[in-house]
């Protein structure tokens, strides 16, 4: 057999061999990833090479000693699972570099990083006075996490007592020109729903790339020709001045009717649409 066919063969086999084996590796992202992880990885990596280019001629005993390389990373990843101090001794701890701003030379010194280095680290994380943090801490992987002080943080909601409302995942109901009919259902609407949404807003579903319903159940449209305007939803809007002009209309007929039994009844019904109108008023300016 000719050495080309043999390259492409082995390449073949162990990309299909690799694919199967894939989960014990895992799907960690290379961001999060430790040194245990670099160096497993390198090692599966110069041992195909090695297979490939026949340097070892065996190629049984080459797989044979991938495989229990992957079994032994496999047993180890089980291992970090359920031991903590498996999981110290193979990814190590986390180490207090910052605490009550100040910084804490001998753990600092303990991670391998100089006070350059840290300083560099720390402006990644937008932060260029070591007076702006509280706390910092380095990951396993080598990566610092950084608390700011609480005057340095930005406000939420919650600091200013303001009530917004719950935000679920929107769900993307087209994609390439092509109706999801799962996420339809996830909603609750159908095709219908969708077709008279999309006829609204002037397009045609074969020039749409994207589409989303959001949690308020406003359709947001991407299409494969950008030079084309799409109107701004404004369903929230819409609704928002509805309840605010029939709130009017109330405090109006109460101002113009001479009826006090009826002056009373509008009043009424005037504060039950600004109650009704205070509890949406968050959700529909999210």
């Amino acid at each position: 057999m000719e050495e080309w066919i043999q390259v492409i063969l082995k390449v073949v086999g162990l990309f299909i061999f690799l694919a199967i084996i894939l989960p014990i590796i895992g799907r960690k992202p290379i961001s999060a990833m430790t040194s245990f992880d670099f160096i497993s990885g390198f090692v599966i990596a110069v041992l195909i090479a090695l297979i490939i280019t026949n340097v070892v001629e065996n190629v049984i005993l080459g797989i044979v000693a991938l495989g229990f390389w992957l079994l032994a990373i496999g047993i180890v990843r089980y291992l970090i699972q359920k031991s903590k101090w498996v999981h110290d001794h193979f990814y190590g701890t986390e180490i207090v570099i910052i605490k009550e701003g100040k910084v804490l030379e001998e753990n600092l010194h303990s991670t391998g990083i100089t006070g350059e280095e840290l300083l560099s680290q720390l402006r990644r994380k937008s932060i260029f006075q070591l007076a702006d943090v509280e706390f910092a801490v380095m990951e396993a992987n080598g990566d610092i996490s950084i608390l700011p002080k609480r005057e340095m943080q930005p406000l939420t909601p919650k600091d200013m007592r303001m009530q917004v409302s719950t935000i679920r995942e929107p769900q993307t109901v087209v994609l390439d020109g092509n109706i999801l009919d799962e996420p339809l259902n996830t909603i609750g609407v159908n095709r219908s729903w969708l077709k008279a949404e999309i006829d609204k807003a002037g397009v045609t579903l074969d020039n749409i790339f994207i589409a989303q319903v959001d949690s308020m159940g406003e359709l947001y449209i991407d299409l494969f020709n950008d030079s084309i305007q799409l109107p701004v939803p404004t369903t929230k809007e819409l609704l928002m001045a509805t309840l605010n002009k029939i709130e009017a209309d109330f405090i109006t007929f109460s101002l113009q009717t001479q009826n006090k039994r009826w002056k009373k009844e509008y009043n009424q019904m005037a504060l039950k649409i600004k109650e009704i109108t205070d509890k949406l008023e968050p959700h529909l300016k999210t």
